[in-house]
């Protein structure tokens, strides 16, 4: 039920990337089909005890809480799509800004507490190893946060609540890979980091001019991604040279970097060819994207008769 839990999640966070311009049927095809020509592979490979990413080398691809499995595969999906796809009807001219920032607010602080099952939990066990990747769970994010409203501050003289959210999730998912081997000293590095890479990221989005509404790629994708390169550098001392030891080989971090270097490439690769060719399946089929008229209307009416808010009545909406 804990993997279950995975496996819905990495769908929900590609979903982001395609809002207000996908067909409800469509994207239900999709994730049905992602999950298992992509998400099921990956989880395998680099989760079981007999995954050929699981035992690459001495030491295997580190990956606790899905780094690769989970977000840098659905930051590469979400992107693949997004270029796909295309923009939403009005992008980038007219602005689209976050419908409310209290609930963005509210959305951020259950994810946060949440990130600790999602991390710690991925331990298996109640124990120490348990309440360390809890704490380095928390550093990372509070340092990503703290870094975020720091370049907010130099760059805009202010600090945004939407860039305070931005940082805690950037500084979140740099530390799911790497929660269960890094200390404190680490952790706090990596937050930093991501959030500098993210925001970065998404500075980037806006030049090049491709639509990934909710950022999958340049928080998920990026930040995710540098987490799983760069923990080989920050691995507790003593730590993975005892796991090789014991299976017979050496260990560096260099050697643990090409690993991981490794477990990128396939990620990637798989990802990106696999969501091209489930694209194209969906699209041929029954359809991906939704029609003009009915992204003019809002998806709320088009595709489920309703309104989400009811502060107007739906003659006026009409």
């Amino acid at each position: 039920m804990f993997q279950g839990k995975f496996a819905i999640i990495t769908p929900a966070l590609i979903s982001g990337a395609l809002a207000e311009r996908v067909s409800f049927r469509g994207y239900i095809f999709f994730i049905i089909l992602w999950f298992l020509i992509i998400y099921c592979p990956l989880c395998h490979w680099i989760w079981a005890s007999d995954g050929w990413l699981f035992n690459a080398g001495v030491s295997g691809v580190i990956d606790l809480a899905g780094g690769l499995v989970i977000h840098v595969s659905a930051g590469i999906s979400a992107l693949v799509l997004a270029l796909l796809l295309g923009k939403r009807r009005g992008y980038p001219k007219t602005a689209m800004h976050p419908n409310n920032l209290v609930m963005t607010m509210i959305g951020a602080g259950l994810l946060w507490v949440g990130w600790f099952g999602f991390n710690a939990g991925s331990t298996v066990q109640s124990g120490l190893d348990t309440a360390r990747a809890l704490t380095m769970t928390q550093v990372s994010a509070a340092s990503g946060a703290l870094t975020w409203l720091i370049i907010e501050a130099i760059i805009f003289r202010k600090g945004t609540s939407l860039g305070f959210v931005s940082g805690i999730l950037a500084g979140l998912v740099v530390i799911t890979p790497a929660a269960g081997v890094v200390q404190p000293a680490g952790a706090m590095f990596l937050g930093a980091l991501s959030s500098i890479a993210c925001f970065y990221a998404l500075r980037a989005k806006i030049k090049l001019g491709y639509d990934d509404s909710l950022d999958c790629f340049g928080i998920h994708g990026i930040g995710s991604g540098l987490g799983v390169l760069l923990l080989s550098f920050f691995i507790r001392p003593g730590w993975m040279e005892n796991a090789a030891k014991a299976a017979g080989g050496h260990w560096s971090a260099m050697s643990q970097f090409l690993i991981q270097l490794q477990g990128m490439g396939v990620t990637i690769a798989f990802a990106s060819v696999g969501t091209l060719v489930i694209y194209f399946i969906v699209e041929k089929s029954i359809g991906f994207r939704i029609d003009e008229q009915q992204e003019m209307e809002g998806l709320d009416k088009s595709l489920h008769g309703e309104q989400g808010y009811g502060l107007v009545s739906s003659d006026l909406v009409g």
